[in-house]
């Protein structure tokens, strides 16, 4: 079976694991079924999606015995495996004491579940995932009030990027096609956008129009920093301010956050404010790195967050995560000792799993942290505010497209994270730990609720002056509080607009080091 790694694109052969011999590993004898002698696979892969579920999920406590589920009604008279049904089901048995709902229950799609993900060999691939718009040529656009396309962002280190394009133009035409805003024209351009080699924009700046001639290359690599500068305060001091992306990959040795951080530094900033609206997560060793370089001297040496499995993984009880084999980022087996690694021989103890931080660089003296969210940051994003809450004062700041929505932002609540599992031609991306910060807090499955919300103006660049959401930390660092409630949004233009694409999934906290049992540290992101 060949499978794409859904971060680097790359294919890798992978062994079948049907692990109808080990059932009784999960639970009691008497709790499995007595099943007919069946040569079908796929009665077997719907055992095992949940036997899975009932070691390493990470509320397994409140799932129920095999026989009670009953995995095989998912099996159609025809031998089809419903599968994301079985998980969706599995997803949604675990409660949430505080709220009455799933952990796993999704507001924006309340058909899928919130974390959780499985991928068939029909589908389109675990790379969907992280996958976006902005992914191919490095721009994503939005469509405002129905009538018309802005550019929601630009991705730094794109040809787009290096030809001048940027957030607030607007679109006249794409491939030589005058916009229209109907479903014809939005499923061709979005067509062109995911499987196009060539992208030919009209942009509109203050009434210029431009010419833009853009095309794809295979392995692009975008930088993650979308915008970053230094602003001159009123009463004299300075106040940074980064938007960042997304937690990218650190096998490409990313230098710029050093640079940036190290300019604020240097031009003795008092606040900073970072821009997170479309930080989706990604890779937690480029969290630990940013969250170092904004905390102050004081925290060095102290927990930054814990990573905590459910008791059965902990205690390395989990046999079945001896069958699962782990994979590099090469899409290769890892050895160790001359054999290939399994996740049954990672050490799952917190202690073993909790970050320290380690203060060598960046901002030592910053008390106050200002932060620009919106309804899809997510997972690692999300963790960054956690992990520096206990040392910093931090104001959220929440960002819509939906100008008139009197609800205060949240953001999309994700403190969980996973590594794929294999069963059959099937990639299982279970809720498998969750984070907690010094404190021990972490349970922000409703997301980060926003200490004041204003509109996102797709109309105004990242960083520049009367874009509505640096306007707001602004004001809060000057102490001129925004005079309109916390719930309320102050419009910068009396419009909404809405993404071509959504994420089904956004990107979960990818692990780029694991601890064995023996002590060892081993790499996976080489």
């Amino acid at each position: 079976m060949i499978l794409i790694n859904h971060q680097y694109g790359k294919k890798f052969l992978l062994p079948v694991f049907l692990i109808y011999s080990v059932l009784a590993a999960c639970k009691k004898n008497d709790d499995v079924p007595k099943v007919p002698d069946v040569t079908a696979k796929e009665p077997l892969w719907a055992d095992s999606v949940f036997l899975y579920a009932s070691q390493v999920y990470l509320w397994n406590e409140q799932l129920p015995a095999i026989k009670d589920f009953n995995p095989r009604r998912y099996v159609s008279s025809e031998g089809q495996l419903h599968y994301k049904k079985e998980l969706f089901d599995i997803s949604q048995m675990a409660i949430n004491s505080q709220t009455g709902n799933p952990y796993e229950f999704n507001r924006l799609i309340p058909s899928i579940p919130k974390y959780s993900a499985i991928f068939g060999a029909s589908d389109n691939g675990p790379e969907m995932v992280t996958a976006e718009v902005s992914d191919r040529f490095g721009v994503s656009i939005v469509v405002v009030q129905e009538q018309a396309l802005y550019v929601k962002y630009v991705v730094k280190g794109s040809d787009a990027e290096r030809a001048g394009i940027r957030r607030g133009m607007r679109i006249v035409s794409i491939n030589g096609r005058p916009v229209e805003i109907t479903a014809a024209y939005i499923a061709t351009i979005m067509k062109i956008f995911n499987e196009g080699t060539q992208l030919d924009l009209l942009c509109r700046d203050h009434n210029v129009d431009r010419r833009y001639s853009l095309a794809y290359k295979r392995n692009n690599y975008f930088e993650p920093i979308l915008k970053d500068t230094v602003l001159s305060l009123p009463d004299g001091r300075k106040a940074g301010y980064l938007a960042y992306l997304r937690f990218t990959d650190v096998r490409h040795v990313y230098k710029d956050l050093d640079r940036v951080t190290g300019g604020f530094a240097a031009s003795d900033v008092s606040d900073v404010i970072i821009d997170l609206r479309y930080n989706g997560g990604g890779n937690l060793t480029e969290l630990d790195r940013l969250a170092n370089l904004l905390a102050p001297f004081a925290a060095d040496g102290k927990v930054m967050r814990r990573e905590q499995y459910n008791d059965l993984v902990k205690s390395g009880k989990a046999t079945l995560l001896s069958k699962q084999p782990i994979f590099g980022a090469d899409g290769l087996p890892i050895y160790y000792n001359g054999r290939v690694i399994t996740y049954g021989d990672v050490d799952y103890t917190e202690e073993k799993n909790t970050v320290y931080f380690n203060k060598t660089a960046g901002i030592g003296t910053l008390k106050d942290l200002y932060v620009i969210v919106s309804e899809h940051t997510a997972s690692a994003a999300e963790l960054l505010v956690s992990c520096l809450q206990p040392y910093l004062k931090i104001k959220i700041i929440g960002v819509s497209a939906a100008a008139g929505n009197l609800t205060a932002v949240r953001t999309y609540g994700k403190p969980v994270g996973f590594f794929p599992l294999v069963i059959g031609n099937m990639s299982v991306y279970y809720s498998l730990f969750r984070n907690v910060n010094a404190n021990g807090k972490g349970d922000y499955y409703d997301g980060l609720q926003a200490d004041i919300s204003v509109y996102d103006d797709p109309q105004f660049d990242f960083g520049s002056r009367g874009e509505a959401g640096l306007e707001a930390a602004l004001a809060l660092i000057s102490g001129q509080r925004a005079q309109h409630p916390a719930t309320e949004l102050i419009r910068g233009a009396a419009a909404s607009w809405r993404d071509l694409n959504v994420q089904e999934h956004p990107p979960g906290m990818q692990k780029s080091t694991i601890m064995l049992k023996d002590g060892t540290s081993i790499r996976v992101d080489r």
